[in-house]
């Protein structure tokens, strides 16, 4: 976790990147503005400060205005044909792919922020019905107003830790950048097995850190634990496999588990590019010092995010991040 300071405060002109025409920031220079903007060590002595509940009040102006128009609370995921509104829900997307025909079949989403998913889920098969839950109640307030004319979408105040015995079964159980919070796997999983119908399945998009995370160059830890903390994981992302085998140990049978971090490339250089503004614009570095200092660490995870899936460099290397952004599904047994 040793950074160099004097070497990441230099200052390096950008220059386009000849893959795709976004330009970014090397690992060294980011960090020097994070260091210089918040300070590195004081980011870091959050590390296991439980700060869900406080981040998430301080950041939802950011959410609810600025990040998307549909106030999706996540990652977008590009292909090369979809457009901007189709890749912010494309997780919503992959579990239309996983709903049958007929009616009576149910959904449940954990910590579904500002609703996004269920409501774009609800709108398009209005005969399945949608729980969502969420630990927030500002979150649950307004997306149960956004709800208003949904009849099969409902959103309640609850816990993924411990989830409400009538809620009921489902056919599909949705987790979106929730689980990453999960301080018990083992639990969490069980109690998703438990809510689940036979032949039911869970989805799961997430951000994972790879196996031989602690053996990665130092900038590229500082950076994903920042990462991490501005995002308010303090405890730091679950390692790749973790949920594979508590998911088998629940006694689901996996499924699918999909390295998808390429698709988040279009969204985190975007973001990447929007962040620099906040740390070389002089009336965004102003605006920094009076906000409300999650909502204003924000743009240290806008930042660093690019650099944690695709390396140091201005060229994208997916091999040389430090963390993955997967899909996984796992199904419950009918028998």
């Amino acid at each position: 976790m040793n950074v160099n300071l004097n070497q990441t405060a230099l200052y390096t002109p950008p220059q386009p990147d000849a893959t795709d025409g976004m330009v970014r920031q090397t690992l060294a220079t980011s960090l020097g503005y994070v260091d210089g903007a918040f300070g590195i060590q004081r980011i870091l002595a959050d590390t296991g400060i439980p700060i869900v509940d406080t981040y998430y009040r301080q950041s939802l102006p950011g959410y609810a205005s600025l990040y998307n128009q549909w106030q999706c609370m996540h990652v977008a995921l590009h292909d090369t044909a979809n457009t901007e509104k189709q890749a912010f829900f494309a997780q919503a997307s992959a579990v239309s792919k996983l709903l049958g025909v007929g009616t009576g079949q149910r959904v449940l989403e954990l910590g579904c922020g500002l609703g996004a998913n269920t409501l774009h889920l609800a709108e398009s098969h209005p005969d399945v019905d949608f729980v969502a839950i969420d630990l927030m109640p500002e979150h649950v307030k307004r997306a149960t107003l956004k709800a208003q004319g949904l009849p099969n979408a409902r959103f309640q105040c609850a816990s993924f830790e411990d989830l409400p015995r009538d809620l009921g079964s489902f056919d599909v159980i949705l987790a979106v950048e929730t689980l990453c919070y999960a301080t018990n796997l083992n639990r969490v999983a069980a109690q998703i097995a438990q809510h689940l119908r036979p032949g039911g399945q869970i989805i799961l998009f997430d951000a994972h850190r790879r196996d031989n995370f602690d053996s990665l160059p130092a900038d590229s830890v500082t950076a994903t634990r920042l990462y991490e903390i501005t995002t308010a994981v303090t405890r730091g992302f679950h390692t790749d496999g973790a949920w594979e085998r508590a998911f088998v140990k629940a006694g689901l049978d996996l499924t699918a588990s999909d390295d998808l971090t390429a698709k988040t490339l279009t969204g985190l250089s975007s973001l990447h590019r929007r962040s620099m503004k906040a740390f070389t614009d002089l009336k965004w570095r102003l605006a920094l010092k009076v906000m409300p200092r999650h909502l204003a660490r924000n743009t240290v995870a806008g930042l660093l995010g690019y650099h944690v899936c695709f390396g140091g460099g201005t060229q994208p290397d997916p091999d040389r991040g430090a963390v993955r952004y997967q899909k996984i599904v796992a199904r419950k047994p009918r028998n």
